[in-house]
This record gives C-alpha cells, sequence and structure tokens, in this order.
C-alpha cells in the first residue's frame, strides 16, 4: 500500500486485491495491518474459514483492520451436542456415524467504515454496524449497531 506521497506503508494492503478466498467478501478501499505481512491474509484474518466453510466473513468499504485481529468465524465451532465437544471423526476417523463438524452458523459481517482495533477478537455472527470503532484488544459478539 502506498501514502499518499508515494512512499510504501509496510504490513498495510488493500484486502480486496490482498485476498483472494471463496468464503470472504470484501468492500472497496478496505485495509488491513500486521507489523509482518503474512503470507496470505485471509488465513491470518480469519484462520478458521475455509474454502468449504457454510459461513462468509463481509467486509462493507472503507474499514481498517488493525494488527491482531482476529475474526473467529463458525467453522471454528465444536459441536456441544454429542457424547464430547472432541471432533473425533475430524482428527480420528472414529465414530463416522456421528456428526463431528458444527452446523453452518451465522455469517460475520462489518458495515462500511468500521475501524477495529488492535488485538481484537470477532465471534462467529458478530454484526459490527456503519461507522463503528470496536476497541482494541475488545472481544465482539452478537450486534453492534451503526
Amino acid at each position: 500500500m502506498l501514502l499518499a506521497g508515494g512512499s510504501p506503508h509496510r504490513g498495510t494492503v488493500f484486502l480486496k486485491a490482498a485476498i483472494d478466498h471463496a468464503r470472504f467478501k470484501v468492500g472497496d478501499s478496505s485495509c488491513a495491518s500486521a507489523r509482518v505481512a503474512p503470507a496470505d491474509w485471509a488465513a491470518h484474518l480469519a484462520p478458521k474459514l475455509y474454502d468449504f466453510s457454510p459461513e462468509k466473513l463481509v467486509i462493507g468499504k472503507f474499514c481498517e483492520i488493525a494488527g491482531g485481529v482476529t475474526f473467529i468465524t463458525a467453522s471454528a465451532n465444536h459441536r456441544m451436542d454429542g457424547v464430547s465437544s472432541f471432533p473425533f471423526a475430524v482428527f480420528h476417523g472414529q465414530f463416522d456415524s456421528a456428526p463431528s463438524m458444527p452446523g453452518p452458523g451465522p455469517d460475520t459481517v462489518l458495515g462500511h467504515d468500521v475501524w477495529v482495533g488492535q488485538g481484537a477478537r470477532l465471534l462467529p455472527g458478530a454484526k459490527i454496524g456503519k461507522g463503528c470503532i470496536v476497541g482494541a484488544g475488545a472481544v465482539v459478539a452478537g450486534e453492534v449497531p451503526s
């Protein structure tokens, strides 16, 4: 990313150009920063959002995401309706007849012009309204109105 004077702003990227992931939807001019730029911005921001995940991460236009922010999407959840919350089928091939992955969860959505402070965690299905500021280190669940 280049600053207005043309010099580089290392560790900051426009996400629309940096992310090629089926489950991300990013608006124009939204950017993210990291102390050390990751090779894969999608995995850096939402490590449990897979190409096959049913949910999406939607980031509006003109959002700023500081370093250390993590989107914990619904695919990071564990089932809680069986004999254990451990995903035995995923890691050990046991209990193949019992579902191991959680069912589809809600999308996580940032409205336009949202600023997410350093180290914030956004939980599955969080909906952050237009113009909101999420403080550094915050843990956000549910809906935050514009």
